[in-house]
């Protein structure tokens, strides 16, 4: 305070004393109250007055820091009031208190209102400027539109700009420009081919000793050199055994062994032998063309009678239907004789036999059915609508027509393969064409796996089914060309019976390959590993 001036005494009207401050101790022979009018110039004490609204709240806080002031000087000059300064400073806390928790509830108001007034989800100004920016057609779709847009952004120019019709890129990507990719790499191949053939002529030429062609043939001669020495050695050898001048040679021995005025000499015995055998082969065959005439007289004689009889052909679906019996039990599948009962059309009987795959195949409920015919009726077109007919009333996928070799038509091929039909040549008297009905059965088994094929490792399974059935197709050929020779070379016995027992093996083993690959349909897991050869790439099958 620069300048104070005091004031005693009635001066004029005055203002209504002040209220007595709480707990304010009052001296005995000292004034009730001094009026003073001050003029306060301090910055700092201007600056804290002014922050109160002029009137009594001003005033108050003005006695408070006068009674501070005055309290100080007296405890700076030695005059400590203990009471006093107790008095004093609980009002000190009180007056803070009060004046703390006016402040709060202010800032507490004002923090308030500048929260709503920014955050307010209806009006604040942050929701307000976020929904600007993400709304269609807002700040931010118009920044991004204007650099990554398809039509004229930035990213569509620069991308233009480097890798358009004009750019460098696209240039060296022509196949049409000098400099380009594909007149580089052109260039390149014949520069490698080039060197390639110079260094493989090089390996090839007689003219250079370390060539791989010189070196060859070098070694050939020095193996050479010490076969014919081998050979001299081992012929000399032969030789010597087989000499009749020494008597311990092979051949010495082997003459002793093979006269016959030695009863006890190998000749001998191998001649008493041979006629017992023989003596032995003539008994069995006389019986066995006995039973062999008897038989076919009983044949004949059923084969007549089946002839005359109203229900011409019923045999040989019956003996078809044991022959599907047998496989279709030894599989686990179920067959089923339905030639006289009718299927879904009605007052059809289309189809002789059924024959469900089992609950444990790749495909459990799928049928398979056939149609055999001993009617010189019949070609190829009208069996497979023959077929068509018989897989509708059977509710079956895949149909086999039987034709009898006795009435087949002679342009037919003993197996063929017709999409999701099979046709077949099969001679009831002859047990070894009923190989034919079984290819057709594994066949047909994998076709109707095929139909519903599930796994992720049905496409190798698949790939194998289809290699064997093209196999038994062939093997089914070769067996015909053995009929054929059978019927027209005599002579080539030996020749026929070599071919048939190798075809007969063939066609068992692509057989059970399907079944095989049936089985490895059912587990859908991995198909079945042969010995030798990684289980996803099969080799293809060899067929002679």
């Amino acid at each position: 305070m620069d300048a104070v001036r005091v004031m005693s005494g009635n001066v004029g009207t005055q203002p209504p004393a002040p209220a007595p401050i709480p707990g304010q101790l009052h001296l005995p022979g000292i004034a009730p109250e001094v009026v003073l009018r001050l003029v306060v110039r301090d910055p700092e004490v201007v600056a804290e007055l002014a922050r109160l609204p002029e009137g009594e709240e001003r005033t108050r806080y003005a006695l408070s820091a006068l009674r501070l002031g005055v309290l100080a000087l007296r405890v700076a000059s030695g005059q400590v009031d203990s009471a006093a300064i107790a008095h004093a400073g609980e009002k000190l806390v009180s007056d803070m208190r009060e004046l703390l928790a006016q402040r709060a509830g202010d800032m507490t108001v004002q923090l308030a209102g500048a929260l709503a007034q920014y955050f307010d989800p209806r009006s604040g100004l942050v929701p307000q400027r976020l929904h600007a920016l993400v709304q269609k057609d807002g700040e931010l779709e118009r920044l991004l539109s204007t650099h990554l847009g398809p039509d004229e952004s930035v990213l569509a120019r620069t991308l233009a700009a480097h890798l358009g019709e004009g750019s460098p890129i696209f240039r060296m990507l022509s196949p049409t420009e000098a400099d380009g990719l594909r007149a580089h790499v052109e260039r390149t191949l014949e520069h490698a081919l080039a060197e390639q053939q110079k260094y493989v002529l090089r390996e090839f030429s007689l003219d250079r000793k370390e060539s791989a062609l010189s070196r060859l043939v070098s070694e050939m001669g020095d193996r050479e050199t010490k076969l014919e020495n081998r050979l001299e050695g081992q012929v000399s050898a032969v030789m010597s055994e087989l000499s009749l001048d020494q008597p311990n040679s092979a051949i010495s021995r082997l003459v002793k062994n093979l006269t016959l005025d030695d009863e006890q000499s190998a000749l001998s015995r191998l001649k008493r032998e041979l006629l017992g055998t023989v003596d032995e082969l003539v008994r069995r065959n006389t019986d066995f063309q006995t039973e062999v005439r008897s038989t076919l007289a009983g044949l004949q004689a059923r084969r007549e009678e089946a002839a005359r009889s109203t229900r011409h052909g019923v045999g040989f679906e019956d003996e078809l239907g044991q022959v599907l019996a047998r496989e279709a039990q030894r599989i686990g599948d179920v067959h089923q004789a339905v030639g006289s009962t009718t299927g879904v059309i009605k007052n059809c009987k289309v189809g002789d036999h059924l024959v469900t795959l089992g609950p444990d195949s790749p495909a459990p409920g799928a049928g398979i059915v056939w149609e055999a015919k001993e009617e010189r009726a019949f070609d190829l077109r009208r069996a497979l609508g023959e077929l068509e007919t018989a897989r509708k009333n059977r509710r079956a996928q895949i149909g086999i027509f039987v034709f009898s070799r006795k009435v087949a038509p002679p342009e037919l091929a003993p197996f063929g393969r017709y999409g999701h039909d099979l046709v077949v040549i099969w001679d009831a008297e002859d047990a070894q064409s009923d190989l034919h009905v079984k290819a057709a059965y594994s066949v047909a088994r994998a076709l109707a796996i095929r139909l519903g094929e599930t796994s992720a490792h049905t496409a190798e399974a698949l790939r194998e089914l289809e290699l064997a059935t093209r196999a038994v197709e062939k093997q089914i050929q070769h067996l015909e060309d053995i009929r054929r020779w059978a019927q027209t070379v005599q002579g080539h016995g030996e020749k026929i019976v070599d071919r048939a027992d190798r075809m007969a093996a063939d066609l068992l083993h692509e057989v059970e390959r399907l079944d095989r690959w049936q089985g490895a349909l059912r587990s859908a897991d991995e198909p079945p590993a042969r010995p030798g050869v990684p289980p996803l790439i099969p080799p293809l099958p060899t067929i002679d």
